[in-house]
């Protein structure tokens, strides 16, 4: 079964301006972090539940590359984006967002 990944507009934000600081970094790092969230919504379109809730029904997937957590939630067949977070940034400042 394949799951519709929908982004809200604060996520797509976030993966924007990651992707620009990383740009700033290095050439072409900008694209790089967009290929490794894009392949992240590819799984989650796939097994969206592989990744246990961790408040209420929000879970979390791990990018492998970048140190970003990409934050969802499943209902029915579709898989909404809620954020996009470096995995340093405080949970519960994370958790307060969904709540």
């Amino acid at each position: 079964m394949s799951f519709k990944v929908q982004v809200r507009r604060v996520a797509e934000l976030e993966v924007a301006e990651a992707q620009g600081w990383y740009e700033t970094q290095r050439a072409g790092l900008g694209a790089d972090f967009h290929s490794e969230i894009s392949e992240v919504f590819t799984v989650l379109s796939e097994t969206p539940l592989i990744y246990p809730a961790l408040y209420r029904d929000v879970r979390r997937a791990i990018a492998h590359r970048f140190p970003y957590l990409i934050w969802y939630r499943v209902l029915g067949d579709q898989v909404t984006i809620l954020a996009c977070t470096h995995a340093r940034k405080s949970l519960n400042k994370i958790i307060s967002r969904f709540r």
